[in-house]
Protein backbone atom coordinates (compact mmCIF):
# COMPACT_ATOMS: atom_id res chain seq x y z
CA UNK A 1 0.00 0.00 0.00
CA UNK A 2 1.26 3.23 -1.27
CA UNK A 3 1.10 6.25 1.00
CA UNK A 4 -1.40 8.22 -0.99
CA UNK A 5 -3.69 5.77 -0.65
CA UNK A 6 -3.05 5.55 3.19
CA UNK A 7 -5.47 8.81 2.87
CA UNK A 8 -8.42 7.71 1.59
CA UNK A 9 -11.42 6.20 3.21
CA UNK A 10 -12.26 2.50 2.03
CA UNK A 11 -15.31 2.51 -0.29
CA UNK A 12 -16.79 -0.04 2.69
CA UNK A 13 -17.27 2.94 5.11
CA UNK A 14 -16.98 5.85 2.90
CA UNK A 15 -21.25 5.60 2.99
CA UNK A 16 -21.04 6.32 6.84
CA UNK A 17 -18.83 8.97 6.90
CA UNK A 18 -20.62 12.67 7.74
CA UNK A 19 -20.01 13.82 4.30
CA UNK A 20 -21.68 11.01 2.57
CA UNK A 21 -24.29 11.98 4.63
CA UNK A 22 -24.78 15.74 4.13
CA UNK A 23 -24.28 14.91 0.30
CA UNK A 24 -27.15 12.82 -0.09
CA UNK A 25 -29.29 14.79 2.17
CA UNK A 26 -29.18 18.08 0.23
CA UNK A 27 -30.74 21.65 1.85
CA UNK A 28 -33.12 21.89 -1.64
CA UNK A 29 -34.69 18.68 -0.75
CA UNK A 30 -35.14 18.99 3.16
CA UNK A 31 -37.04 22.77 1.94
CA UNK A 32 -39.16 20.07 -0.50
CA UNK A 33 -39.63 17.82 2.53
CA UNK A 34 -40.80 20.69 4.93
CA UNK A 35 -42.99 22.06 2.58
CA UNK A 36 -44.98 19.44 2.16
CA UNK A 37 -45.35 18.45 5.64
CA UNK A 38 -46.61 21.79 6.58
CA UNK A 39 -48.93 22.05 3.47
CA UNK A 40 -50.17 18.57 5.17
CA UNK A 41 -50.82 20.23 8.69
CA UNK A 42 -51.86 23.16 7.12
CA UNK A 43 -54.78 20.80 5.21
CA UNK A 44 -55.45 19.29 8.40
CA UNK A 45 -55.59 22.19 10.56
CA UNK A 46 -58.12 24.18 7.81
CA UNK A 47 -60.51 21.08 8.10
CA UNK A 48 -61.30 21.87 11.24
CA UNK A 49 -61.52 26.02 10.64
CA UNK A 50 -62.85 26.02 7.13
CA UNK A 51 -66.85 26.06 7.27
CA UNK A 52 -69.29 25.85 4.06
CA UNK A 53 -72.83 26.56 3.40
CA UNK A 54 -74.62 23.68 3.25
CA UNK A 55 -77.91 23.65 0.78
CA UNK A 56 -80.75 21.32 -0.21
CA UNK A 57 -81.38 21.79 -4.27
CA UNK A 58 -84.07 21.12 -5.98
CA UNK A 59 -85.98 21.91 -9.23
CA UNK A 60 -89.30 24.48 -9.39
CA UNK A 61 -91.37 26.62 -11.28
CA UNK A 62 -92.36 30.62 -10.82
CA UNK A 63 -96.41 30.70 -10.25
CA UNK A 64 -98.84 33.13 -9.70
CA UNK A 65 -99.84 33.22 -5.57
CA UNK A 66 -103.44 32.46 -6.37
CA UNK A 67 -104.30 29.56 -8.30
CA UNK A 68 -105.74 29.79 -11.66
CA UNK A 69 -109.81 30.39 -11.98
CA UNK A 70 -111.80 28.05 -14.29
CA UNK A 71 -114.07 29.65 -15.87
CA UNK A 72 -116.85 27.46 -16.80
CA UNK A 73 -120.43 27.81 -18.31
CA UNK A 74 -123.09 26.78 -15.81
CA UNK A 75 -125.72 26.44 -18.30
CA UNK A 76 -126.31 24.55 -21.89
CA UNK A 77 -127.03 26.97 -24.96
CA UNK A 78 -125.90 28.64 -27.49
CA UNK A 79 -122.87 31.67 -27.35
CA UNK A 80 -124.65 35.00 -27.66
CA UNK A 81 -121.56 37.16 -28.17
CA UNK A 82 -117.68 37.02 -26.85
CA UNK A 83 -115.21 39.64 -25.25
CA UNK A 84 -112.46 37.93 -24.59
CA UNK A 85 -109.32 36.58 -26.45
CA UNK A 86 -106.46 34.53 -25.34
CA UNK A 87 -103.66 36.55 -23.10
CA UNK A 88 -106.13 39.27 -22.62
CA UNK A 89 -106.15 40.83 -19.33
CA UNK A 90 -108.87 40.85 -17.30
CA UNK A 91 -110.51 43.05 -14.40
CA UNK A 92 -112.75 41.16 -11.78
CA UNK A 93 -116.31 41.25 -12.54
CA UNK A 94 -115.99 41.60 -16.37
CA UNK A 95 -118.05 40.24 -18.94
CA UNK A 96 -116.49 37.40 -20.65
CA UNK A 97 -119.38 35.43 -22.45
CA UNK A 98 -122.60 35.71 -22.93
CA UNK A 99 -124.89 33.20 -23.87
CA UNK A 100 -128.53 33.22 -25.37
CA UNK A 101 -131.28 32.92 -22.65
CA UNK A 102 -134.40 33.32 -25.32
CA UNK A 103 -136.63 30.54 -23.56
CA UNK A 104 -135.64 32.02 -19.84
CA UNK A 105 -136.76 35.83 -21.15
CA UNK A 106 -140.13 34.14 -22.52
CA UNK A 107 -140.74 33.06 -19.51
CA UNK A 108 -139.62 35.99 -17.37
CA UNK A 109 -142.20 38.33 -19.59
CA UNK A 110 -144.84 36.11 -18.75
CA UNK A 111 -144.29 36.18 -15.14
CA UNK A 112 -143.72 40.11 -15.45
CA UNK A 113 -147.07 40.61 -17.09
CA UNK A 114 -148.97 37.71 -14.78
CA UNK A 115 -147.42 40.21 -12.22
CA UNK A 116 -148.74 43.33 -13.20
CA UNK A 117 -151.94 41.90 -13.36
CA UNK A 118 -152.26 40.99 -10.21
CA UNK A 119 -151.03 44.31 -8.91
CA UNK A 120 -153.59 45.86 -10.37
CA UNK A 121 -156.21 43.37 -9.41
CA UNK A 122 -154.89 44.19 -5.60
CA UNK A 123 -155.21 48.06 -6.18
CA UNK A 124 -158.99 47.16 -7.02
CA UNK A 125 -159.23 45.28 -3.90
CA UNK A 126 -157.60 47.50 -2.18
CA UNK A 127 -160.18 50.47 -3.29
CA UNK A 128 -163.00 48.19 -2.99
CA UNK A 129 -162.52 46.83 0.71
CA UNK A 130 -162.16 50.67 1.42
CA UNK A 131 -165.48 51.68 0.01
CA UNK A 132 -167.23 48.49 1.42
CA UNK A 133 -166.46 49.75 4.87
CA UNK A 134 -168.92 52.45 4.61
CA UNK A 135 -172.53 52.71 2.87
CA UNK A 136 -171.65 55.87 0.80
CA UNK A 137 -171.44 54.43 -2.78
CA UNK A 138 -172.11 58.20 -4.61
CA UNK A 139 -169.07 57.69 -5.89
CA UNK A 140 -167.66 55.36 -8.48
CA UNK A 141 -163.97 54.13 -8.07
CA UNK A 142 -161.51 54.44 -10.69
CA UNK A 143 -160.83 50.30 -11.24
CA UNK A 144 -158.05 49.25 -13.78
CA UNK A 145 -158.94 45.16 -14.03
CA UNK A 146 -161.80 44.94 -16.13
CA UNK A 147 -163.13 41.88 -13.52
CA UNK A 148 -163.49 44.30 -10.47
CA UNK A 149 -164.50 46.64 -12.63
CA UNK A 150 -167.74 44.32 -13.80
CA UNK A 151 -168.24 42.96 -9.95
CA UNK A 152 -168.38 46.12 -8.71
CA UNK A 153 -170.90 47.19 -11.26
CA UNK A 154 -173.48 43.95 -9.92
CA UNK A 155 -172.50 45.44 -6.42
CA UNK A 156 -173.42 48.71 -6.75
CA UNK A 157 -176.65 47.38 -8.42
CA UNK A 158 -177.59 45.18 -5.90
CA UNK A 159 -176.89 47.51 -3.14
CA UNK A 160 -178.81 50.17 -4.21
CA UNK A 161 -181.67 47.59 -4.85
CA UNK A 162 -181.07 46.70 -1.50
CA UNK A 163 -180.50 50.44 -0.05
CA UNK A 164 -184.51 50.71 -2.02
CA UNK A 165 -185.86 47.95 -0.17
CA UNK A 166 -184.60 49.13 3.35
CA UNK A 167 -185.96 52.54 2.84
CA UNK A 168 -189.79 51.73 1.34
CA UNK A 169 -188.90 49.06 5.16
CA UNK A 170 -188.18 51.93 6.83
CA UNK A 171 -191.14 54.20 5.60
CA UNK A 172 -193.62 51.37 6.00
CA UNK A 173 -192.28 50.41 9.74
CA UNK A 174 -192.37 54.30 10.72
CA UNK A 175 -196.42 54.80 9.84
CA UNK A 176 -197.22 51.37 11.18
CA UNK A 177 -195.27 51.98 14.41
CA UNK A 178 -197.52 55.63 14.46
CA UNK A 179 -200.39 53.89 13.85
CA UNK A 180 -199.77 51.21 16.31
CA UNK A 181 -198.86 53.98 19.09
CA UNK A 182 -202.18 55.20 18.40
CA UNK A 183 -203.75 51.84 19.01
CA UNK A 184 -205.52 51.76 15.47
CA UNK A 185 -203.57 48.40 14.53
CA UNK A 186 -203.43 44.89 16.19
CA UNK A 187 -200.09 43.81 17.28
CA UNK A 188 -199.50 40.90 15.24
CA UNK A 189 -199.67 43.72 12.50
CA UNK A 190 -197.16 45.50 13.80
CA UNK A 191 -195.26 43.19 14.72
CA UNK A 192 -195.14 42.06 10.72
CA UNK A 193 -193.95 45.06 9.47
CA UNK A 194 -191.08 45.56 11.89
CA UNK A 195 -190.09 42.17 11.33
CA UNK A 196 -189.98 43.59 7.49
CA UNK A 197 -187.88 46.39 8.36
CA UNK A 198 -185.85 43.89 10.16
CA UNK A 199 -184.98 41.88 7.41
CA UNK A 200 -184.57 44.96 4.71
CA UNK A 201 -181.97 46.05 7.18
CA UNK A 202 -180.22 42.74 8.01
CA UNK A 203 -180.24 42.14 3.87
CA UNK A 204 -178.31 45.33 3.69
CA UNK A 205 -175.71 45.09 6.08
CA UNK A 206 -175.15 41.32 4.61
CA UNK A 207 -174.50 42.89 1.50
CA UNK A 208 -171.88 45.01 2.74
CA UNK A 209 -170.08 42.94 4.79
CA UNK A 210 -170.26 39.52 2.67
CA UNK A 211 -169.03 41.57 -0.45
CA UNK A 212 -166.15 42.98 1.45
CA UNK A 213 -165.21 39.24 3.18
CA UNK A 214 -164.93 38.10 -0.47
CA UNK A 215 -162.95 40.89 -1.68
CA UNK A 216 -160.79 40.60 1.94
CA UNK A 217 -160.39 36.87 0.70
CA UNK A 218 -159.59 37.66 -2.73
CA UNK A 219 -157.06 40.22 -1.59
CA UNK A 220 -155.24 37.57 0.67
CA UNK A 221 -154.96 34.90 -2.30
CA UNK A 222 -153.78 37.81 -4.73
CA UNK A 223 -150.93 38.63 -2.09
CA UNK A 224 -150.31 35.20 -2.07
CA UNK A 225 -149.90 34.64 -6.05
CA UNK A 226 -147.49 37.74 -5.74
CA UNK A 227 -145.14 36.79 -3.56
CA UNK A 228 -144.93 33.01 -5.48
CA UNK A 229 -144.38 35.66 -8.56
CA UNK A 230 -142.10 37.64 -7.14
CA UNK A 231 -139.50 34.31 -6.07
CA UNK A 232 -140.17 33.74 -9.81
CA UNK A 233 -138.98 36.31 -10.58
CA UNK A 234 -135.55 36.46 -8.02
CA UNK A 235 -135.15 33.31 -9.58
CA UNK A 236 -135.58 34.04 -12.80
CA UNK A 237 -132.82 37.11 -12.65
CA UNK A 238 -130.75 34.52 -10.74
CA UNK A 239 -130.86 32.36 -13.29
CA UNK A 240 -129.99 34.90 -15.99
CA UNK A 241 -126.73 35.69 -14.06
CA UNK A 242 -125.76 31.84 -15.31
CA UNK A 243 -126.15 33.24 -18.80
CA UNK A 244 -123.23 36.13 -18.56
CA UNK A 245 -119.92 34.63 -17.54
CA UNK A 246 -117.79 37.12 -15.53
CA UNK A 247 -114.40 37.15 -14.07
CA UNK A 248 -114.05 36.48 -10.76
CA UNK A 249 -110.58 37.47 -10.20
CA UNK A 250 -108.66 40.31 -11.81
CA UNK A 251 -105.74 38.71 -14.17
CA UNK A 252 -104.62 37.24 -17.67
CA UNK A 253 -107.06 34.65 -19.74
CA UNK A 254 -105.32 31.67 -20.34
CA UNK A 255 -106.91 28.34 -22.05
CA UNK A 256 -109.60 29.84 -24.01
CA UNK A 257 -111.45 27.63 -25.94
CA UNK A 258 -112.02 29.57 -28.82
CA UNK A 259 -115.89 30.25 -28.91
CA UNK A 260 -117.82 32.14 -31.40
CA UNK A 261 -121.17 33.27 -31.63
CA UNK A 262 -123.09 30.73 -31.86
CA UNK A 263 -121.49 28.29 -30.73
CA UNK A 264 -122.88 25.44 -28.25
CA UNK A 265 -121.52 24.85 -25.01
CA UNK A 266 -123.02 22.28 -22.35
CA UNK A 267 -123.44 22.94 -18.64
CA UNK A 268 -119.82 22.61 -16.98
CA UNK A 269 -117.94 22.79 -20.04
CA UNK A 270 -114.72 25.24 -19.38
CA UNK A 271 -114.41 28.55 -21.14
CA UNK A 272 -111.32 29.45 -20.22
CA UNK A 273 -108.81 30.24 -16.93
CA UNK A 274 -107.68 33.40 -15.59
CA UNK A 275 -104.26 33.73 -14.21
CA UNK A 276 -104.94 36.16 -11.49
CA UNK A 277 -102.76 38.98 -11.01
CA UNK A 278 -101.62 38.14 -7.09
CA UNK A 279 -97.90 38.16 -7.64
CA UNK A 280 -95.67 35.39 -8.11
CA UNK A 281 -93.68 33.15 -5.78
CA UNK A 282 -91.52 30.48 -6.58
CA UNK A 283 -92.55 26.68 -5.84
CA UNK A 284 -90.25 24.24 -5.61
CA UNK A 285 -90.48 20.33 -5.06
CA UNK A 286 -88.28 19.03 -2.51
CA UNK A 287 -87.48 15.28 -1.77
CA UNK A 288 -88.56 13.45 1.27
CA UNK A 289 -85.25 12.63 2.46
CA UNK A 290 -84.86 16.56 2.20
CA UNK A 291 -87.73 18.50 3.42
CA UNK A 292 -86.77 17.39 7.26
CA UNK A 293 -84.00 20.25 7.11
CA UNK A 294 -85.92 23.09 6.06
CA UNK A 295 -88.60 24.92 8.02
CA UNK A 296 -91.18 27.63 7.18
CA UNK A 297 -88.39 30.84 7.32
CA UNK A 298 -85.43 29.55 5.15
CA UNK A 299 -83.67 31.75 3.34
CA UNK A 300 -82.77 30.09 -0.48
CA UNK A 301 -81.61 31.25 -3.60
CA UNK A 302 -83.14 30.71 -7.11
CA UNK A 303 -81.30 30.07 -10.45
CA UNK A 304 -83.62 30.73 -13.45
CA UNK A 305 -83.39 28.34 -16.15
CA UNK A 306 -83.98 31.00 -18.59
CA UNK A 307 -80.70 33.52 -17.28
CA UNK A 308 -77.52 32.24 -17.27
CA UNK A 309 -76.61 32.97 -13.52
CA UNK A 310 -73.22 33.89 -14.41
CA UNK A 311 -74.46 36.97 -15.92
CA UNK A 312 -77.80 37.61 -14.50
CA UNK A 313 -77.30 36.47 -11.01
CA UNK A 314 -79.70 34.74 -8.78
CA UNK A 315 -82.96 35.60 -7.08
CA UNK A 316 -82.94 35.57 -2.97
CA UNK A 317 -86.19 34.36 -1.43
CA UNK A 318 -87.48 33.16 1.64
CA UNK A 319 -89.80 29.84 2.52
CA UNK A 320 -93.70 30.74 3.48
CA UNK A 321 -95.14 27.60 3.13
CA UNK A 322 -94.39 23.51 3.52
CA UNK A 323 -97.21 21.64 2.41
CA UNK A 324 -98.21 19.20 5.19
CA UNK A 325 -98.68 16.12 2.83
CA UNK A 326 -96.81 14.56 0.02
CA UNK A 327 -97.22 14.87 -3.63
CA UNK A 328 -96.94 12.62 -6.52
CA UNK A 329 -95.73 13.13 -10.28
CA UNK A 330 -94.70 10.65 -12.30
CA UNK A 331 -94.03 8.09 -9.64
CA UNK A 332 -91.64 10.90 -7.86
CA UNK A 333 -92.75 11.95 -4.66
CA UNK A 334 -92.21 15.22 -3.38
CA UNK A 335 -93.40 18.27 -0.33
CA UNK A 336 -94.22 21.61 -2.32
CA UNK A 337 -92.68 24.07 -0.75
CA UNK A 338 -93.32 27.84 -1.62
CA UNK A 339 -91.62 30.95 -1.19
CA UNK A 340 -91.60 34.61 -1.95
CA UNK A 341 -88.99 36.28 -3.83
CA UNK A 342 -87.43 39.30 -3.18
CA UNK A 343 -87.81 41.22 -6.70
CA UNK A 344 -89.75 40.01 -9.65
CA UNK A 345 -86.78 40.54 -12.31
CA UNK A 346 -82.83 40.23 -12.86
CA UNK A 347 -80.19 42.73 -14.61
CA UNK A 348 -76.88 43.13 -15.95
CA UNK A 349 -74.59 45.00 -14.99
CA UNK A 350 -75.20 47.53 -18.28
CA UNK A 351 -78.55 48.20 -16.93
CA UNK A 352 -80.19 45.20 -19.05
CA UNK A 353 -83.96 44.35 -16.75
CA UNK A 354 -85.28 41.01 -17.44
CA UNK A 355 -88.78 40.26 -15.96
CA UNK A 356 -89.37 37.12 -13.83
CA UNK A 357 -92.65 35.35 -15.70
CA UNK A 358 -95.27 32.50 -14.91
CA UNK A 359 -93.93 29.56 -15.87
CA UNK A 360 -90.06 29.88 -15.85
CA UNK A 361 -88.29 27.10 -14.48
CA UNK A 362 -85.59 27.30 -11.81
CA UNK A 363 -83.34 25.51 -9.54
CA UNK A 364 -83.67 26.40 -5.95
CA UNK A 365 -81.10 26.47 -3.25
CA UNK A 366 -81.84 26.48 0.60
CA UNK A 367 -79.71 27.24 2.96
CA UNK A 368 -79.69 25.03 5.78
CA UNK A 369 -76.36 25.03 8.18
CA UNK A 370 -72.71 25.99 7.78
CA UNK A 371 -71.13 22.56 8.37
CA UNK A 372 -67.01 22.49 8.48
CA UNK A 373 -64.92 20.51 5.67
CA UNK A 374 -64.08 17.53 8.62
CA UNK A 375 -67.78 17.58 9.40
CA UNK A 376 -68.65 16.88 5.74
CA UNK A 377 -65.75 14.66 4.96
CA UNK A 378 -67.13 12.50 8.47
CA UNK A 379 -70.37 12.61 7.37
CA UNK A 380 -69.34 11.00 3.84
CA UNK A 381 -66.59 8.57 5.67
CA UNK A 382 -69.45 7.32 7.86
CA UNK A 383 -72.35 7.05 4.56
CA UNK A 384 -69.44 4.60 3.16
CA UNK A 385 -68.66 2.69 6.34
CA UNK A 386 -71.38 3.12 8.20
CA UNK A 387 -73.09 -0.54 7.99
CA UNK A 388 -76.73 0.39 8.66
CA UNK A 389 -76.93 2.69 6.17
CA UNK A 390 -75.68 -0.05 3.66
CA UNK A 391 -78.30 -2.27 4.71
CA UNK A 392 -81.10 0.47 5.10
CA UNK A 393 -79.77 1.18 1.26
CA UNK A 394 -80.80 -2.59 -0.01
CA UNK A 395 -84.13 -2.78 0.52
CA UNK A 396 -84.30 0.33 -0.46
CA UNK A 397 -83.10 -0.43 -4.11
CA UNK A 398 -84.65 -4.13 -4.27
CA UNK A 399 -87.99 -1.70 -3.57
CA UNK A 400 -86.90 0.93 -6.37
CA UNK A 401 -86.24 -2.12 -9.18
CA UNK A 402 -89.57 -4.42 -8.15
Amino acid sequence: MTDSNKNIFPAEIAEYSAEYHFQQNHTNTLIIYQIVVGAVVVIFISLFLIKVDVSVNSAGIIRPIGERDEVKSPVSGRVDSVFIRENQHVTAGQVLVKIKSEMLQNQNSLVSSQQQEYQNEREDLDKLVAMSKGSDLSSYPELKSSMYSSQFKLYWQKIKQLQVQYAAAGREFNRYQYLYKNHVLSASEYDKVRLDYETAKNELQVGFEGQRSQWQAERTALNIKLQELNAQQNDYSQQKDFYTLKASVTGTVQEFKGLQPGAFVAANDQVAEISPDSGMIAESYVSPKDIGLIRVGTKGNFQIDAFDYNEWGMVKGQIVSISSDISNSNGQAFFKVRCKLEKNALKLKNGVKGNLRKGMTLQARFFVTRRSLFQLLHDKADDWLNPNVLSNQKPQKAANGS
